[in-house]
């Protein structure tokens, strides 16, 4: 993705300029087997090979995450499916999203522990853009769909169900 370029004239108005610098700003979503390091070597010699004589090229590398996936046949991962049920109303759609969240990996390798993605945002949220929306509805599902799932892992983790014998229920004042 290219998350931002700069470089030539930048105040009001047309300039027939060729800048004498530019820069861009790129970020790589990996997918499972991918490696960070073996991208970064493929970028390199990419650019090496298209950029023309006389153009000074440099890339510099941020940061690099491993991409991580999840068994959606994990028990903690049905325990979410049954949630989002319960929340919804409607068995969940999976979806390949978030393979390179820096985090979710290295929750994973340190905890030893699955980690799970649950999302609650619609596809017109406009997530990560500047006009990004959450309708309230959709937060209160969202509540409610947590709380089912820490009932269902409770619940596979041998923990009886609340003495009132019912789930919490969230509702809109």
């Amino acid at each position: 993705s290219v998350n931002g370029v700069d470089g030539g004239y930048q105040g009001p108005g047309g300039k027939g300029v060729i800048p004498a610098h530019a820069t861009a700003k790129l970020s790589f979503r990996l997918v499972p087997a991918q490696d960070p390091a073996r991208v970064e070597e493929l970028v390199r010699d990419h650019l090496r090979r298209v950029v023309p004589r006389g153009v000074k090229a440099e890339l510099q590398f941020r940061g690099a995450a491993l991409p991580a996936e999840i068994d959606r046949n994990l028990p903690v991962m049905q325990a979410a499916a049954r949630a989002y049920e319960a929340g919804f109303g409607r068995a969940p759609v999976f979806l390949r999203s978030g393979g390179t969240i820096p985090v979710v990996n290295f929750l994973s390798e340190v905890l030893a522990a699955p980690v799970v993605l649950m999302g609650f945002a619609l596809p017109d949220d406009g997530m990560h853009a500047p006009n990004e929306k959450f309708h309230l509805p959709q937060l209160m599902r969202g509540i409610a769909t947590v709380i089912a799932f820490f009932e269902e892992v409770a619940r596979s983790a041998g923990y009886p169900k609340q003495a009132t014998g019912s789930s919490v229920r969230v509702r809109r004042s």
